[in-house]
C-alpha cells in the first residue's frame, strides 16, 4: 500500500487507530494527519495493519478512546498505558460499590447524630450496635427477659419497624412475658402489634427516631 496524500489524511480530523494483523491489535494510537503512518516509518509496521477506529474526532473524544482501547486490548507494541486509565474499572456495579462503602465506613464518621447526643440513654444497655454508612441497627440488652432492636436508615425511611423479643424458649412462660410486652405495648398507645416472624417476636411501627427514643427510655423505665 501507498502512503495516501495528506488531502486524504485531512479529511480524518483527530482520529484514533490501530495496527493489527488478525482481531487483536498490536499498537493503538489517536492523532491528526498522517500521524498513524509514522510507525510504518518508524517502526517497521506493515501499513497493510492500519485500521481506523473513530475518525473526526475532537481531541478530547480520540484521548478518551485511545486510553479506553489500550486498557481493554493491551496491545503489546505500546510501552505506556493511555491517559486516565485509572478510570476504566471494568467490574461489576455490586463491587464498585462494595469499594465505596469501604473506602467511606467509619465507625466514628457514621454514628448518628440522635446516638451521639443521647448517648446517656444507651450506655450501658446495647447488646449490639452494627454500623454503616446505609444504616444503623440497635439491639438492647435483656430486660425484664426481653430485647427492643430496630434499624434506622439515613435516608429517612419511616414509620421505623421496632421489634421486641421474649429472650425464652416456647412454652407457657414465654407466653405469658409475651402478653405483660403487648399490655404494655398497648399502654404506649399501639393499637397495630404484628407477630414478627417466630414466636417470641412482636413488632410495632413508631412515626420517627425521636418517638423510637421515647419508646426506649420507657422500656428501660
Amino acid at each position: 500500500m501507498q502512503k495516501p496524500s495528506g488531502e486524504f489524511f485531512s479529511t480524518l480530523g483527530y482520529y484514533v487507530y490501530w495496527y493489527a494483523d488478525g482481531d487483536d491489535p498490536y499498537y493503538i494510537g489517536k492523532g491528526i494527519g498522517d500521524r498513524c503512518w509514522a510507525h510504518v516509518v518508524d517502526k517497521g509496521f506493515d501499513p497493510e495493519h492500519i485500521h481506523i477506529v473513530g475518525q473526526n474526532l475532537s481531541e478530547e473524544q480520540a484521548l478518551a478512546l485511545e486510553s479506553y482501547l489500550i486498557f481493554k486490548h493491551n496491545p503489546k507494541r505500546n510501552k505506556v498505558l493511555g491517559h486516565h486509565t485509572e478510570k476504566f474499572v471494568m467490574a461489576k456495579l455490586s463491587e464498585v460499590h462494595t469499594e465505596y462503602t469501604n473506602a467511606k465506613y467509619d465507625n466514628f464518621e457514621v454514628l448518628p447524630t440522635w446516638y451521639t447526643e443521647n448517648y446517656s440513654y444507651f450506655k450501658g444497655k446495647i447488646r449490639a450496635l452494627n454500623l454503616s454508612d446505609t444504616s444503623t441497627f440497635v439491639m438492647s440488652s435483656a430486660n425484664q427477659q426481653m430485647y427492643m432492636m430496630w434499624y434506622w436508615y439515613p435516608l429517612g425511611e419511616e414509620p421505623i419497624k421496632v421489634t421486641f423479643e421474649v429472650n425464652l424458649p416456647v412454652g407457657d412462660n414465654m407466653n405469658a412475658v409475651k402478653e405483660r410486652l403487648c399490655l404494655w405495648l398497648k399502654k404506649e398507645g399501639f393499637k397495630n402489634i404484628s407477630d414478627d416472624g417466630k414466636a417470641q417476636k412482636l413488632a410495632v411501627y413508631v412515626n420517627s427516631i425521636e418517638e423510637v427514643l421515647n419508646l426506649w427510655n420507657n422500656f428501660w423505665s
